[in-house]
């Protein structure tokens, strides 16, 4: 199966795992069962409790360690930079390196008996280990205003602020809290970041009202072809959008509108955000908890990402208190009730939560219940259970 995978004109990984000190033979073991070839194993680093995760193969011929090492924001590397990180990885590790996944931070196998120096060589060059354990995982932001021109808040500063808040800052290297903990941060209403799906707390910029739509240049855009009012209409989620085929003039109604950046993914610049720019706060979101995956729900409209920390600060603090072992924070608030956790701490926000008020902008962009829907659908599936099951 080696030999196969280093055929043919494209790179192979197996080529590439060869150069270094990868435990070929474990791998190739794990191609033929079709299982992994490691097993969890342990691991003591001085004065380190979490970023760090030990295995073993099967047969107890290899150990290492992988490290979850820090990304700048937006994962923006200097090349002078990647290139000492890649001569680390040579000194120290196994000649691998993940750049890419789930966890938002970058992977390094490092070899065991090195690894207290390594942890010391790490710092030199300006980052750290982090991210594993009941703790605060490694935060993620879109690319924000480096790169795109849909970014309505800046995602590398909030990201930054947090990374080095105190309160925060002071938790990194320690495992305080029941389960782990995410912070993402999403400069446009698409949510690159993934912030309300995966974030414990979420950031997502946004707008009110309606979008601003420039008549002349998107009448230009029509009559090139390059968009079609009548499909902007058809395609609004909200059915915010009227098109007047005879005039040739579009408008939106801010009340309806969801969004969805549908139009202005179609239509930019002659369509984009609304100039009342604002930052969605929301909490509760996880693919993985004790009581299934769950969306975050809207907190508040803010205009500066700072003014959420303290309220952050002071749930953090209440959900370790009141949740047992592999909680998340949104377990605790489909337990306690969203609203209740909100409005006992609400004073240290600087605006009163938005929530799901009628005719308030939505500020997520995907399905979230309320609480009172969710005990309704929650009665439901009982009642239905009790039909079918007696």
């Amino acid at each position: 199966m080696l030999d196969e995978l280093e055929k043919g004109p494209w790179p192979s990984h197996v080529t590439e795992l060869k150069k270094g000190q990868y435990p070929i033979k474990a791998y190739a073991r794990g191609l033929g069962e079709g299982l992994s070839p490691w097993f969890g194993g342990s691991a003591r680093i001085r004065c380190e409790f979490t970023g760090f995760i030990a295995r073993r193969t099967k047969d107890g011929q290899q150990t290492e360690v992988h490290f979850r090492i820090y990304h700048p924001s937006g994962q923006f590397y200097r090349t002078d930079e990647l290139r000492k990180l890649l001569d680390f990885c040579d000194k120290f590790g196994l000649g691998s390196v993940e750049t890419v996944g789930q966890t938002g931070d970058l992977v390094m196998p490092i070899q065991p008996e090195l690894a207290d120096q390594a942890v010391d060589e790490l710092r030199a060059l300006g980052t750290d280990i982090g991210g594993t354990g009941d703790t605060f995982r490694d935060s993620a932001a879109c690319v924000g205003p480096a790169l795109c021109e849909y970014a309505l808040f800046d995602s590398l500063a909030a990201r930054d602020y947090f990374f080095r808040y105190p309160a925060f800052y002071e938790k990194l290297a320690s495992q305080p809290f029941p389960f782990k903990i995410k912070l993402k941060f999403s400069a446009c209403p698409m949510d690159c970041a993934r912030a309300a799906h995966r974030a414990d707390f979420a950031f997502v910029g946004l707008w009110e009202g309606a979008p601003e739509v420039d008549p002349t240049a998107l009448r230009a855009k029509v009559e090139a072809g390059e968009v079609s009012g009548k499909d902007l209409a058809a395609r609004c989620p909200g059915k915010a959008i009227r098109w007047n085929s005879s005039t040739q003039e579009l408008s939106i109604d801010g009340a309806k509108c969801k969004k969805s950046m549908n139009c202005i993914r179609q239509a930019f610049p002659a369509i984009k955000p609304g100039p009342n720019r604002k930052i969605a706060f929301m909490m509760g979101g996880h693919s993985k908890g004790r009581s299934g995956p769950k969306m975050a729900k809207p907190v508040a409209l803010l205009d500066d990402w700072k003014s959420a920390a303290e309220f952050m600060d002071r749930v953090m603090a209440h959900w370790s208190d009141r949740s047992p072992h592999k909680d998340r924070l949104g377990d605790l608030l489909v337990e306690e009730g969203f609203e209740k956790v909100v409005d006992q701490f609400k004073e240290h926000l600087p605006v009163e939560p938005a929530g799901h008020v009628v005719g308030a902008p939505r500020i997520v962009n995907s399905s979230v219940l309320t609480d009172q829907e969710r005990e309704t659908f929650a009665a439901w599936a009982d009642a239905i259970a009790r039909e079918y099951e007696g």
